[in-house]
């Protein structure tokens, strides 16, 4: 029972800090016109397939709005996909994906959350202020 006790509370010890995530870092984006679109040109409906068709824009297509950061985490295809798959809106921020959504042009901070230096998954709050 103690051998037991003792693995539990090994494993329990490292699992945690592997679960946590951090915060990488962040980045600020004009969302465009350009943005709100695919790839193949058709209109997105989704608020966070536009703040990964930024990312695309910025990385792979050379698409930079005026105040577009660059970031070191969604350059590959992979690691944006992680964009749509968990994006949050940041408290007071709420209103931002409905602007969007109407083809209104947003100034946003994107924060980037993971560990390992690997994207889980991002916070979207405006840019000003």
């Amino acid at each position: 029972m103690l051998r037991l006790s003792a693995a539990l509370v090994f494993t329990l010890a490292f699992a945690a800090p592997a679960a946590a995530q951090q915060l990488l870092g962040g980045y600020y984006a004009m969302i465009g016109y350009e943005d709100m679109r695919n790839s193949k040109g058709a209109p997105l409906r989704d608020f966070c397939a536009i703040i990964q068709q930024d990312r695309a824009n910025v990385h792979k297509f050379g698409i930079v709005h005026e105040y577009d950061e660059y970031d070191a985490w969604f350059t590959t295809l992979a690691n944006r996909k992680k964009i749509s798959a968990d994006c949050r809106v940041g408290a007071g921020s709420e209103y931002i994906p409905s602007a969007i959504l109407r083809g209104e042009r947003r100034y946003v901070r994107v924060q980037v959350y993971g560990w390992g230096g690997t994207p889980q998954f991002v916070i979207v709050h405006e840019g000003a202020g």
